[in-house]
């Protein structure tokens, strides 16, 4: 048992508090250590779950909240590849846009519509990436909302962590909602 096993468990503690916040929306399935699955099928889509990637700072670690959800999806031809980017100023207010060198037809389409647009400003993503597996057949959709995360300092002592408002848990849910819709329409990809 390390030093850092406590601030682990501290930090799975927060993991899990988080998840239930969506227990109205999704039923928790399974708990394993730093993941934690909910019914995908409530949803339309083949998994979803919570983790926390975990980055080690000096004399500290971060824990920042990850959602992964995978969708299927036999259209595309081939690997691809579409992540979101903020543009505008610094102090302004940040565009989302989606981007990508393999898949311009769906990131148009993600970008396009405007509910999706406004999803992404509001949460306010610190990291959104689609991947598609032509070998699955799946697209795999991973996201750092601005919610969730668990920051433990050794010094100065500093713990934070937040629980997402009933705001962002409803936007997070319409984002999965939304991509998967998204997704399947795009027959022309």
């Amino acid at each position: 048992m390390g030093f850092y096993s406590i601030v682990d468990n501290r930090a799975w503690n927060s993991l899990m508090i988080v998840t239930e916040e969506f227990k109205k929306y999704s039923t928790i399935m399974k708990r394993e250590n730093n993941r934690i699955d909910l019914d995908a099928k409530e949803h339309g889509i083949l998994s979803m779950y919570t983790s926390y990637k975990v980055m080690n700072k000096w004399m500290g670690r971060v824990y920042h909240l990850k959602w992964n959800c995978v969708i299927e999806d036999r259209k595309p031809d081939s690997d691809h590849s579409i992540q979101l980017r903020y543009g505008g100023n610094l102090f302004g207010k940040r565009e989302p846009q989606f981007q990508s060198k393999t898949n311009v037809a769906l990131s148009k389409l993600l970008n396009q519509d405007k509910e999706l647009m406004e999803i992404c400003t509001t949460i306010d993503f610190e990291k959104l990436e689609l991947k598609y597996s032509k070998k699955d057949n799946t697209w795999n959709i991973e996201f750092w909302p601005n919610y969730g995360d668990f920051i433990w300092i050794l010094i100065p002592p500093v713990r934070y962590f937040r629980k997402p408002n009933s705001e962002e848990i409803t936007k997070t849910i319409r984002f999965i909602q939304k991509m998967s819709s998204l997704i399947k329409k795009g027959e022309f990809l």
